[in-house]
């Protein structure tokens, strides 16, 4: 009886919820942030799609789109539901580059931008997806232009 219990108790939720109702949490986020006026945005949103198909594993790509009044409302609540809303309030309204979150601690581990390719934001996604769960990775050091350093905040309190 208790094993008809558990089976309907998770059926139920199942169908409240959803099939994720029961999927583990994303290891890191990526947090496109993004525009349609921003030509750095477009180009860093179609390597973005090939990037994320290349890395598969634990990963969630969140979107925070300033394009319009409505879209930006639709990032605040994703970036709500997702509780990094400090992170949407340091950086909404800059577009042209991704962060790669830590899911669990909320820390921001690096940025990609319209700079790197998708090979390379691949490699870059699963290094610091492998520093967010704990994992050794290889590393090749490298002198080149590209930084996955974050820009600095582009919203802060004047009254600091």
């Amino acid at each position: 009886m208790k094993k008809l219990v558990a089976f309907l108790s998770a059926t139920a939720l199942t169908a409240a919820f959803g099939a994720n109702a029961f999927a583990s949490s994303p290891d890191v986020y990526v947090v496109n942030f993004r525009s349609d006026d921003s030509t750095e945005s477009l180009k860093l949103d179609s390597e973005l799609l090939s990037a994320m198909a290349m890395v598969g594993g634990n990963i969630e790509q969140v979107t925070i789109d300033t394009s319009n009044a409505a879209k930006w409302e639709k990032s605040a609540h994703e970036a709500f539901d997702r509780d990094i809303v400090p992170l949407f309030n340091k950086w909404v309204g800059l577009p042209g580059f991704a962060a790669i979150v830590d899911a669990k601690s909320k820390r921001v581990i690096g940025c990609v931008n319209s700079k790197f390719s998708s090979s390379e934001i691949a490699d870059q996604v699963r290094k610091m997806s492998a520093r967010a769960s704990g994992s050794a990775y290889m590393s090749n050091a490298s002198t080149r232009s590209k930084t996955t350093q974050c820009p600095a905040a582009h919203n802060v309190d004047p009254g600091y």
